[in-house]
């Protein structure tokens, strides 16, 4: 297939999006790294392994630059910090890897972090760094056509690393356009049956599930979707994180970017709840998937297969929602008379608990 090519014409509202939420979990993400107090990590490895021109015609900033942007603007907590900085870009296509270089010298600051471009396959680039990545905390944003690069044993190897949040992006109209094709089946193992039962704004939430199939059971590890609508078709994006305060700065992101369902652009469930104008009944407000939050969440709690604060704040964020939603549900049970609640709620920083404290039930 031939690549689609991004950067003749302007971003269209969908690629903006994308990039929006990629740099506003960016500026979330390298903080934690440059701000502390005592500096855990030394070093911090940033990958943009499918970096395009860098920019569009209209001048709009693609990934790359906005990785170099946000650093600059960091420059006083970098430097203080004394933290070693690595940003790995990577351009596949020879022409557009020139490009990408000419763009991305104008605005860098090499006297705050390390650029290292690579105009190679990313398989490669991805196995000469691999290495490096299991001693330094890492971001990889993957933003590539199509899944293949995205296989099982590279999503094996990135699960695995210690501090690694990674975001990438996907096509899930070339999935399920592709589902019984032999090259694609060998990244792919989704039937085009299991995919003809989802739509195409559902997709997203089944190739989420396969990738939640690869972690093993006995490893906590985060993943969280969020779905683009563009004129070309749905796209999606994949975050991963081994790290509780990583997926709470994550649906924090996203809940900004849709306050309906906190993982789309668009309507995904058709429901056209307009939440700024209202309904006179509560429950035509109220999204699908928060209904189905609110009766999970509430009735794990009452047959007790959450027993305590983590359980819970973790059963949350797995289903995509954040602890303050957590909070409501357990004040009114708590209000209703079902439970005893003897600690206080948080609303973020849950890898700050220390001790961990039981629900009683009346």
């Amino acid at each position: 297939m031939a690549r689609k090519d991004l950067f003749q014409k302007p971003f269209d509202e969908g690629t903006i999006d994308k990039l929006e939420i990629f740099e506003d979990y960016f500026k979330e993400w390298l903080p934690v790294f440059i701000a502390r107090k005592e500096i855990i990590w030394k070093e911090i490895q940033i990958f943009d392994l499918f970096g395009g021109e860098g920019k569009d015609t209209s001048n709009i900033y693609g990934s790359p630059m906005r990785i170099l942007k946000v650093l600059n603007e960091n420059r006083e907590l970098i430097l203080k910090s004394n933290v070693k900085i690595t940003v790995v870009i990577n351009e596949f296509e020879k022409e557009k890897y020139e490009l990408l270089i000419n763009n991305l010298e104008l605005i860098a600051d090499t006297s705050l972090y390390n650029v290292e471009y690579h105009n190679e396959d990313f398989g490669v680039v991805f196995g000469k760094y691999f290495e490096s990545m299991k001693l330094t905390a890492n971001f990889l944003f993957l933003d590539q056509n199509g899944i293949k690069q995205i296989t099982g044993g590279i999503f094996s190897k990135l699960i695995a690393l210690k501090q690694t949040d990674f975001l990438f992006f996907i096509s899930s109209s070339y999935i399920k356009r592709f589902a019984e094709v032999e090259e694609f089946n060998k990244y792919f193992k989704i039937t085009r049956k299991e995919l003809e039962e989802q739509s195409y704004y559902h997709i997203h939430r089944k190739i989420l599930s396969y990738y939640r199939s690869m972690i093993p059971n006995n490893k906590e590890y985060f993943l969280a979707p969020f779905s683009i609508k563009k004129p070309s078709g749905i796209y999606g994006l994949i975050f991963g994180t081994n790290h509780t305060l990583g997926i709470e700065k994550f649906l924090h992101v996203c809940w900004r970017h849709d306050k309906l369902t906190g993982e789309a652009n668009f309507d995904i469930d058709n429901e056209k709840i307009n939440i700024s104008q209202p309904g006179f009944f509560e429950e035509y407000n109220t999204p699908s998937k928060k209904q189905i939050f609110i009766n999970g969440l509430r009735n794990k709690i009452l047959n007790q297969d959450l027993q305590n604060d983590k359980e819970v704040y973790l059963y949350s964020l797995n289903e995509g929602f954040l602890m303050k939603d957590a909070n409501v549900i357990l004040r009114d049970l708590e209000n209703e008379g079902k439970v005893i609640l003897d600690f206080k709620l948080i609303n973020s920083d849950l890898h700050k608990i220390r001790n961990i404290s039981h629900i009683k039930i009346k």
